[in-house]
């Protein structure tokens, strides 16, 4: 177990990289003992636990910061094992385990702790939001689509971004706040977005909103810097 003094410069671009690249990246620091009917026990001085995908398979080397709540800039860190397990040490004092941007919890050094995490990939966010994010449907100026009477389907193509399979969805465009309409609380993949009229079945042309030529469906990526009630979106028009 190591315990660093880090730079401010350092710190924030060490999460930044940890969030970025969560469950992808590899890791140089020794792996962590694979769980056992003792990781369910707490132990003084040491914190532990699992970090878990939304099926609930253990997710390998993810990074956990385990920062001082007093001490600035003191830093212990872990890595979780093949089965997603992580578990060190820790001097006494008052500290917190960070393992995605979301959730940071305190506990106590002396008296040790437990923290589980789980990759959550939809789902309403506690407080507000969703840990999914959002399709947002436009009509072409001019068009006469009607969206309150739309239907849109996304079919996944290849995995979601936890490497786990995901279902077809299926919706009819909502408010999905900041003006716009659409889906919210999707699951992050590429996905092959089409629509169609409701009540006659009639195929409505698409496209990436002001992006390439109309078809009869279009394939897209969630990306930042929308507004919407996520972080990420992908938007889409019709006529």
């Amino acid at each position: 177990m190591n315990v660093f003094n880090v730079k401010k410069g350092l710190i924030l671009l060490f999460i930044v990289q940890a969030i970025v690249a969560i469950g992808c990246s590899k890791s140089k620091e020794p792996a962590a003992s694979p769980g056992t009917p003792s990781n369910s026990a707490i132990e003084k001085g040491v914190v532990k636990g699992r970090v878990t995908d939304s099926k609930g398979n253990g997710i390998a080397n993810v990074k956990l910061v385990i920062e001082h709540t007093i001490y600035y800039g003191t830093y212990v860190f872990a890595t979780t094992d093949q089965h997603g397990y992580y578990k060190t040490t820790v001097p006494n004092g008052s500290w917190q385990v960070t393992g995605q941007i979301e959730r940071a919890l305190d506990f106590a050094g002396s008296n040790g702790a437990i923290r589980n995490f789980s990759w959550k990939l939809k789902g309403a966010k506690p407080g507000n939001g969703y840990y999914g994010s959002s399709l947002a449907v436009y009509a072409e100026p001019g068009s006469s689509v009607d969206l309150s009477n739309l239907e849109l389907t996304l079919a996944p193509v290849g995995l979601l971004i936890d490497g786990n399979p995901g279902p077809v969805i299926t919706g009819t465009p909502v408010d999905i706040v900041g003006g716009e309409e659409g889906i919210k609380d999707i699951p992050i993949a590429k996905y092959r977005v089409s629509a169609k009229i409701k009540n006659t079945n009639e195929i409505v042309q698409i496209r990436l909103r002001n992006i390439g030529n109309y078809g009869t469906s279009v394939e897209g990526v969630f990306k930042s810097g929308f507004t919407g009630n996520t972080q990420y979106q992908l938007a889409v028009e019709v006529k």
